[in-house]
């Protein structure tokens, strides 16, 4: 069975060791994330049994069996994507195929790999693949379900031309689509927090300083910035999406004697843990509460851009800006415009404009290349969702983490 390891390479930092902060969570995007998180899993995977999976990793389990949804029938093909550990297909494939007896499952390097052995052509089923124009336009006419290998699918609502035309036909062919939400959820939350704390300890400003073999111990040196090392029961942290991944920032943070409330798009429920749950219309009225806010809601076209100078404006000079959001969630420019201005204290984001080396030189802002989910348990935790949910397939039963192909996520 499979074990808590990863062969992927992840990122490792220097320690860090920061100040105080309290935390306000604003959700105005999606994910279900009222329910208390369950304990971490530790050591062996052997027996997760299909409600505790549900149960660790605060799972979405749809409304209505899948043999009842127009197109499905018991899948004979699946294409699997095993991408970066190539040497250990075999065991991946029999973690799968254990659930699946007498379905033909196909190990792939990756799409180009699968279309060029001609895999998708009579394949009723693709995991790990998303659901990109370029992937909708490579598969067959019987794929019934795509299992998306990232939290995020964005693919399924804005690519294609025109922008929106992969949308039409999943919804026109029928075609389920499920995410990993909730998989990466711990390793994306405490990378998030890593970079908060740091803002708050002003991490970046003695890395700089320890580069130039600064001491800065003695009064005339010290670093002197009025926004640093709070302690965190004197703050309030601003999560905008109190999804699977705000919901778990909201935890580690509360843990740490912050103050946590937050905002939903559909209602006001949410965890003990968390204060305050508003509407989406409250969103600017509690920026201007915080001292960190945390953005983590999905890119749909109504969230566009949704973090404007608007935002920025209504926020304290001495808050801290912390975004996990695909890049089309920000205005980069109204972003730029707040730290010139001092109308925000500083920016930490796990993905930014590749090419804006503006952005990426101002003060003030810490960034890392889009390696939240990296972490010793990435693929197994991946590879336990594509299980149980080929599970689910196979048997027409209830599936997890389904998108809502009118909503966005």
């Amino acid at each position: 069975m499979l074990t808590a390891q990863l062969t992927r390479s992840q990122l490792v930092t220097r320690p860090l060791v920061v100040g105080v902060c309290t935390l306000v969570l604003a959700c105005s995007g999606g994910g279900e994330g009222s329910r208390e998180p369950a304990a971490p899993p530790t050591g062996s995977y052997e027996d997760f049994t299909p409600e505790r999976l549900v149960e660790v990793f605060n799972l979405r389990e749809s409304d209505v069996p899948v043999r009842e949804l127009p197109g499905w029938a018991p899948p004979e093909k699946v294409v699997v994507v095993v991408p970066e550990e190539w040497d250990r297909r075999e065991e991946r494939m029999a973690f799968l195929q254990d659930v699946a007896p007498g379905v033909e499952l196909i190990p792939v390097r990756n799409r180009r790999d699968a279309v060029d052995r001609g895999v998708l052509a009579d394949a009723q089923a693709v995991l790990g693949l998303g659901c990109r124009a370029s992937t909708v336009s490579a598969i067959g006419p019987e794929v019934h379900w795509i299992q998306s290998g990232s939290v995020g699918v964005e693919g399924c609502f804005m690519s294609g031309s025109p922008p929106g035309e992969t949308n039409r036909i999943l919804r026109e062919r029928n075609i389920v689509v499920t995410s990993i939400r909730g998989m990466t959820a711990r390793a994306i939350a405490q990378h998030s927090l890593t970079i908060m704390l740091s803002l708050i300890g002003g991490m970046d400003i003695h890395d700089e300083r320890q580069g130039n073999h600064v001491w800065g111990r003695t009064q005339t040196d010290v670093v002197k910035d009025k926004h640093l090392d709070k302690e965190f029961q004197d703050q309030t942290l601003l999560v905008v999406g109190l999804g699977s991944i705000g919901t778990e920032v909201g935890r580690l943070a509360h843990a740490l004697g912050f103050r946590v409330i937050a905002t939903r798009k559909t209602s006001r429920s949410g965890p003990a843990f968390v204060d305050y749950v508003g509407l989406s219309h409250e969103m600017y009225e509690l920026a201007g509460q915080a001292d960190v806010v945390f953005a983590s809601v999905p890119s749909t076209p109504e969230t566009q851009e949704m973090f404007d100078a608007e935002f920025f404006d209504a926020m304290k000079e001495s808050a801290y800006f912390v975004s996990i959001v695909r890049l089309p969630v920000v205005n980069w420019d109204d972003l730029k415009d707040a730290l010139r201005s001092g109308s925000i204290a500083g920016f930490g984001a796990d993905d930014l404009p590749q090419t804006d080396f503006e952005l990426w030189d101002m003060p003030r802002v810490i960034m890392t290349p889009h390696v939240s989910d990296y972490s010793n348990r990435y693929r197994d935790n991946q590879f336990l969702l594509y299980r149980e949910n080929l599970r689910r397939y196979v048997a027409g039963a209830k599936m997890l983490n389904v998108v809502d192909l009118q909503r966005g996520y």
